[in-house]
């Protein structure tokens, strides 16, 4: 695991680095002295990762305009957080896999995406975090009657590399392009810190912190409600036909109990996200020195985290419903008549209760959660600018 910390800081480090070209001026004279048959000087430009070679007496130093907003030089506290990001990923995965809440598989990709969320802002990282750490924690929470109405169901609930993907890969590639385009995370620009940033990378710093937490709300949502929503005392409905009840964990089925559950998750990660902008709470956390973090304001702080408690809202909620509409048409569901359980898969003592098997749960979470994070970054700003 050792091996695995170093790499992902070696990559964050060299994915900053690398955005720029640093060549020292060169002079002909100098050049002749240390090569005496040699007098042909040479240059190296970068211009946004396109090297031009041509004969000239000097060098400059440029760094392309889509990226400029970035450091030459890596802060002292990026450092700092990253190193802190890396050591508590690696906590948390191995925690998991004792736990049994993670595999083998799990543990590495957990390692591996919330390492590079934390390396991002430290509000990526908790809010990644707050995700795992409620999900592993619900899935805890009656486990003797989920037992009874679900196959396969563990006490730790034990997921794979696929499932860690599947409800974070997005979100943290979103975080990845926007640390590296746009530059440090900091408070929504439509509320009114425009900063030295251009237009077009204020709207795109936007865009992308909506969709961070659109997408994990609609994770949170969809987990809250899988894991409260089948403890529900009342059969669900099928929500494509809501006279319909189904057996408890049949996929499409919901309940009060499950939409408050998907909506309260959703709300729990937007609020996270704007409690710890930088500037907010976020100045509290260790190495986050003043001089480091934007002004802002406490209306600015207060509307920050209304907006992005709001998107949550919605994208725990709308997110948990567009996963349900899958999951009744695409995705397949079978009972177990003997067992009389929600089994994975058909069996000789099975029948199918919803949907056509085009898709597994992975791929109908990925599909739910990539749509709320693109409707959150496409429609999310320009309705939010009138709060």
């Amino acid at each position: 695991m050792h091996c695995y910390c170093l790499s992902i800081s070696l990559a964050i480090l060299a994915s900053t680095a690398s955005c720029f070209s640093i060549a020292p001026t060169v002079s002909k004279s100098r050049l002749n002295r240390g090569y005496p048959h040699q007098s042909i000087g040479r240059q190296l430009h970068l211009n946004d990762a396109s090297i031009i070679r041509s004969t000239s007496t000097s060098t400059s130093l440029q760094a392309s305009p889509m990226i400029s907003a970035i450091p030459a030089v890596l802060p002292p506290t990026d450092i700092v957080r990253t190193v802190l990001g890396v050591l508590l990923a690696r906590r948390i995965s191995n925690s998991g896999l004792k736990k049994q809440s993670l595999n083998k598989s799990g543990a590495l990709s957990a390692f591996i995406v919330a390492s590079l969320s934390l390396a991002t802002s430290w509000r990526n990282g908790i809010t990644l975090l707050a995700f795992y750490w409620t999900s592993s924690k619900l899935t805890r929470v009656g486990t003797k009657i989920k037992g009874k109405l679900e196959e396969g169901v563990t006490e730790g609930g034990e997921r794979g590399a696929s499932q860690v993907f599947a409800c974070s890969l997005i979100g943290v590639i979103c975080a990845c392009i926007r640390r590296i385009f746009v530059g440090r995370d900091g408070p929504l620009v439509l509320l009114g810190a425009t900063g030295a940033m251009s237009p077009s990378l204020s709207i795109l710093g936007d865009q992308l912190t909506l969709a961070y937490v659109a997408f994990f709300a609609c994770c949170a949502g969809d987990t809250w409600a899988s894991e409260l929503g089948v403890l529900s005392k009342s059969l669900p409905r099928l929500i494509i036909k809501p006279w319909k009840k189904v057996p408890p964990g049949t996929n499409g089925g919901v309940s009060l109990v499950g939409l408050g559950a998907s909506a309260a998750g959703g709300m729990l990660m937007g609020l996270l996200h704007g409690l710890f902008v930088p500037g907010g709470i976020a100045s509290l956390l260790p190495f986050m020195s003043s001089s480091m973090l934007p002004a802002i304001s406490s209306s600015q702080f207060g509307r920050e985290v209304l907006v992005l408690t709001f998107v949550g809202f919605m994208g725990g909620l709308g997110g948990s419903l567009l996963d349900s509409v899958l999951g009744a048409t695409v995705q397949a569901t079978f009972y177990d008549e003997a067992t009389k359980k929600i089994a994975k898969r058909s069996g000789p003592n099975t029948r199918k209760v919803g949907g056509f098997g085009f898709l597994s749960n992975e791929m109908v979470n990925v599909v739910s959660t990539a749509a709320s994070a693109l409707v959150a970054a496409l429609l999310a700003r320009p309705l939010l600018i009138w709060i």
